[in-house]
């Protein structure tokens, strides 16, 4: 059994984000990939899943506050409000 990264153990898709950040978006590559999204505030959102091609956006509307976006998210192209990446 691995140790969950939040305790010192090795991280995986399902365990808890260790590192944060806000996002500014743009037509760059987060970097490191997200593990996820999560919008601060209602609003608006587009995104490149991590192996989607750059041209095949997703965009989410009328998100709540808190709601996590359901991809591994390597850009975010818009973002109506502000949100941050779930990093490690």
């Amino acid at each position: 059994m691995a140790i969950p990264k939040w305790n010192g153990g090795v991280g995986t898709a399902q365990s808890f984000g260790r590192e944060g950040r806000t996002i500014t978006p743009g037509a760059s590559d987060l970097d490191p990939i997200a593990k996820a999204v999560v919008m601060l505030a209602t609003g608006d959102i587009t995104v490149v899943p991590r192996d989607n091609l750059d041209a095949s956006t997703i965009a989410f509307t009328g998100l709540p506050a808190g709601y996590i976006i359901p991809f591994i998210v390597r850009r975010v192209t818009a973002c109506s409000s502000s949100c941050a990446a779930i990093d490690a």
